[in-house]
């Protein structure tokens, strides 16, 4: 069975839509709509039904779900298994946010190539949620995230804080106010923002992630609530300024692991070089007695 047919099964399931099927797997509609055929013609049976609403799963297609799932997890899981490079013991996945490449990401490929040269490293990118999914399914062994969501068999710890700042592009001549997006960081930060921007007009477009936030204020000169470590760089070059007297807020990065690792001595090496260069990093920083804190403690 093809696995890239049950790829497709399952976009579909998900999202109840071809078209959308289509989009996230990057393929034309017509080949997502062959590829389940093809599934529909090897279990014979349909897996589903359209009409006006979009598209649901028939009771075969239902009963199928799980097992699809499963199959396309265990054989990404074996394809990572057997991905290791010739002349390595094992391989350890890892993803952060990119911006954290300086600072805590490339400093950990040089610690760990030091101590387990053995080990081939793999980096990824991945969005949070996907992130944590790939963790408790064993395509990951580590994940730095900033909104941890609780999982079972997985361990979160706060490996660092990080400033969020308010900034806006340089060629922003009105008030900061007039072109904001609003960054979503969580509850937490929602009612310390409203609290210092009482009575502030909510902004039209708000988004999650720092790349899409900071990609917005570049390409529409525009102002959010960043992380130091994203921004300082586009500071320092002149291309975004911080804005006077806005209150800093203080926010946990997470690091996230199984409780149950395949290799624990390679976890337990690779930890402990991200705790003690977070470590590092949070002693050259250090904060204002004016930061206000989030209030996120470690997920335990």
């Amino acid at each position: 069975m093809d696995t890239e047919n049950l790829r497709s099964f399952l976009e579909v399931a998900e999202h109840g839509s071809f078209t959308v099927a289509a989009n996230r797997l990057n393929l034309a509609q017509s080949t997502v709509s062959a590829r389940i055929r093809g599934l529909e013609e090897q279990l014979g049976r349909r897996l589903f039904v359209r009409d006006r609403d979009g598209v649901t799963l028939t009771p075969a297609g239902r009963q199928f779900l799980p097992h699809a799932s499963s199959i396309t997890r265990t054989w990404e899981q074996s394809r990572q298994d057997i991905a290791v490079p010739d002349g390595y013991d094992s391989l350890l996945r890892l993803t952060a946010p990119a911006y954290l490449w300086e600072r805590i990401t490339s400093p950990w490929v040089e610690w760990m190539r030091a101590r387990r040269p053995n080990v081939a490293l793999r980096l990824e990118g991945s969005f949070p949620d996907l992130a944590i999914d790939q963790l408790a399914e064993g395509l990951l062994d580590i994940c730095i995230l900033y909104l941890p969501r609780p999982h079972p068999g997985i361990v979160y710890e706060t490996l660092a804080v990080d400033q969020v700042v308010l900034v806006q592009h340089v060629a922003q001549t009105k008030p900061w106010t007039e072109n904001y997006i609003l960054m979503d960081w969580g509850l937490e930060f929602r009612i310390e923002h409203d609290r210092a921007f009482a009575g502030m007009v909510k902004p039209a477009i708000s988004a999650g992630l720092v790349f899409i936030g900071l990609q917005h204020v570049l390409s529409q000169q525009a102002a959010a609530y960043l992380p130091l470590s994203a921004v300082s760089g586009h500071i320092e070059r002149g291309e975004m300024r911080r804005i006077d007297n806005a209150p800093v807020f203080q926010r946990p990065i997470y690091l996230a692991y199984p409780s149950n690792p395949v290799s624990s001595d390679v976890l337990d090496v690779a930890l402990t070089g991200l705790r003690a260069l977070a470590r590092d990093w949070t002693s050259e920083k250090g904060f204002s007695e004016g930061d206000r804190s989030l209030g996120m403690a470690g997920l335990r």
